[in-house]
């Protein structure tokens, strides 16, 4: 039979409450959650909640259990995992401070005390353009960037047959098509990653040569205007975005 060990222990800490004022549905709750954030759950036991705030007590079969479940927390805390936000989410609720720690008192992984506004993302088909500057890697995927009309970046990745293409084009103006992704925050929408399946070299236009064309066109309302320079200014302004 397995005994419980002095040195694989785990205490979740909840500061903010006591074990007389946590109601049993939202410890059943916690502890669901930190089930699924230690995984192992053969191996991991709960012992008891004692006092000190309220610490929510677990013990581990072994040693190297133990390891595998702190290694496997602090990577769920790294990658925003579900289990980890679950209880991040049973914290900022309930308005606890919360921090994981060993039998040392040594602090194991600490929360945050709220959520963070979570970023919408969308997957479509999708396009962006701007001037190639950065084609590289080796893996079957290589990363590609592209700078857009007001310097940002757009990162995106295509095989290594279009890379090798796309190579020959740095520092022009091109046109990406693919699979994208894109995240809101803060009311903006940024391109995440777009996987590159097509692609067009942009000409130059010449906007005073286009504006001619437009004010010659048969039925072309332009001839009428006013202040055509004015209308030239803004298609001017408009090919430099």
């Amino acid at each position: 039979m397995t005994q419980m060990g002095k040195d694989n222990c785990l205490t979740l800490k909840l500061d903010g409450t006591s074990p007389d004022e946590l109601p049993m549905h939202r410890l059943g709750k916690y502890l669901s959650a930190l089930s699924g954030l230690y995984g192992s759950e053969e191996a991991v036991h709960f012992k008891d909640v004692s006092e000190g705030s309220a610490c929510l007590n677990t013990w581990v079969d072994n040693q190297a259990v133990y390891n595998a479940v702190i290694e496997r927390s602090i990577l769920q805390a790294s990658n925003s995992g579900s289990a980890y936000l679950k209880l991040v989410a049973l914290l900022a609720q309930d308005g606890f401070e919360a921090r994981i720690i060993n039998h040392n008192k040594v602090t194991i992984l600490e929360f945050p005390s709220s959520v963070e506004e979570q970023p919408l993302v969308i997957r479509k088909k999708g396009k962006v353009q701007g001037k190639l500057y950065n084609v590289g890697g080796k893996d079957e995927s290589a990363p590609v960037k592209l700078e857009g009309a007001n310097g940002e970046t757009y990162h995106c990745e295509a095989t290594p047959a279009l890379a090798a293409e796309l190579g020959a084009l740095l520092f022009k103006q091109v046109r990406v098509s693919g699979e994208s992704e894109w995240i809101k925050k803060d009311e903006k929408w940024k391109l995440k990653k777009l996987v590159i399946e097509s692609y067009e070299v942009l000409e130059k236009s010449n906007v005073r040569a286009a504006f001619k064309a437009l004010h010659n066109a048969p039925g072309n309302q332009w001839k009428d205007e006013d202040d055509a320079q004015a209308i030239l200014k803004a298609l001017r302004t408009l090919n430099c975005e």
